[in-house]
């Protein structure tokens, strides 16, 4: 009996070398977004935001919000003014996906001189996890 010559063709080494590198690349890009937060939604790790913050009557109000899946503690709260640094300590929780309005009396910052309207001055959250959350806050009244 003859036997007859199969015709399949096998994948060249180019282009199997070039499916590999295509796979290797989508999967280092998966493995940067995961380890920076960049893929927040299965991100297990708070991602606060100030969205806006001002000093109103005597109060400091910040507007901060959460785009990660994870609840946000901020334990302490920094305000920057003239050279110097005035710090509020505080606990609050922001879960994760929300957004949350804080407010804190300007007594609570020790030393804190009168702030005039139209100031701005420089606050800062201080987090369970070490990453400090900057902003700038505007004297209103």
């Amino acid at each position: 009996m003859k036997r007859l010559k199969s015709r399949k063709k096998a994948l060249s080494g180019a282009v199997t070398a070039l499916i590999l590198v295509i796979a290797s690349v989508i999967i280092a890009l998966v493995v940067v977004g995961f380890a920076f937060g960049l893929i927040p939604a299965f991100s297990s790790s708070p991602q606060l935001h100030i969205v806006d913050a001002y000093i109103s009557g005597s109060t400091l109000y910040i507007i901060v919000s959460n785009t990660g899946s994870a609840n946000g503690v901020i334990i302490n709260v920094q305000l920057l003014t003239g050279g110097n640094v005035y710090t509020a300590s505080t606990d609050v929780t922001i879960a994760g996906g929300s957004t949350s309005i804080i407010s804190i009396p300007t007594s609570s910052f020790s030393g804190l001189s009168s702030l005039q309207p139209g100031e701005q001055v420089t606050i800062e959250l201080i987090t369970t996890t070490g990453s400090p959350v900057t902003g700038v806050a505007t004297v209103l009244s």
